[in-house]
């Protein structure tokens, strides 16, 4: 029997936050087919002395790396000895400090949402263990990062018991002029499978941290929580995973086409 404590309130709050949700995966979906043609208004992030103070630095570093901190795009399950996970993406992030971001490229053409397309490649080992690499851009920039992980799936999941797993992973960006950041982060993710579709979630923390060759800013460094949902399907030769993710105050919507084994 439905609980009573919810109410068709308790509907009418919730249908705003998923049509919000599907909403956002529906702008990765199309970023996909169309982020990847040239920009026509490209900019740079080279103006960072006028972003006035050393918060609005550690806020454009904090938008930038929630955007560009490897997602997990996969369920907890591991790969296997065999398996191999392979496939491009794309994502939108709802930035919260855009205004810093325009200060810093000098320009008004930073979009709120701000896309990143990339591949990824994911290898399994032995004992629950899963290799995996990436490389993204932001389309209209020199941005680029290049990131590693390790998956530990230290419970394989069964018939009736969810898979577990712990992942590490490491970002570096470039292309961000005499700015560095770098991220790193660790997160916990559980998932279990039904039919084609598995559905995973998980928590977890990105550590950051932020320079200017120039010393035109103080280093920054700092911590950023990090929750994240999403489902994975196979269609025979087609792997399609979508996730929503959390980090600090920026919400990214992201898909992955490829192929899971």
């Amino acid at each position: 029997m439905q609980d009573a404590r919810f109410s068709s309130r308790d509907t009418m709050v919730s249908k705003p936050l998923i049509r919000r949700h599907r909403l956002g995966l529906a702008v990765a979906l199309l970023a996909l087919g169309g982020v990847m043609a040239p920009q026509a208004q490209a900019y740079q992030f080279n103006s960072l002395e006028a972003l006035g103070s050393q918060g609005n630095f550690e806020l454009l570093a904090k938008d930038l790396s929630a955007a560009l901190a490897l997602k997990p795009m996969a369920p907890a399950a591991g790969l296997g000895l065999l398996g191999f996970d392979l496939g491009v993406t794309t994502s939108v992030t709802q930035l919260s400090s855009v205004a810093v971001l325009e200060r810093a490229a000098g320009t008004t053409r930073v979009p709120g949402n701000l896309p990143v397309v990339g591949v990824r490649a994911a290898k399994g080992l032995p004992f629950g263990f899963d290799v995996g690499v990436g490389y993204s851009a932001i389309p209209g920039t020199s941005v680029r990062a290049s990131s590693g992980e390790l998956k530990w799936a230290f419970v394989s999941g069964g018939l009736l018991m969810p898979a577990v797993a712990v992942r590490g992973f490491y970002t570096q960006a470039s292309g961000l002029g005499r700015m560095s950041l770098r991220s790193r982060g660790v997160d916990l993710s559980v998932s279990k499978g039904i039919a084609m579709v598995t559905p995973y979630a998980g928590v977890g923390v990105v550590q950051s941290t932020a320079t200017t060759s120039d010393g035109t800013w103080s280093k920054a460094s700092y911590y950023q929580p990090r929750v994240f949902a999403g489902a994975n399907l196979n269609l025979l030769l087609l792997n399609v995973a979508a996730e929503v993710d959390k980090t600090g105050e920026d919400t990214s919507y992201q898909v992955k086409l490829g192929l899971r084994f």
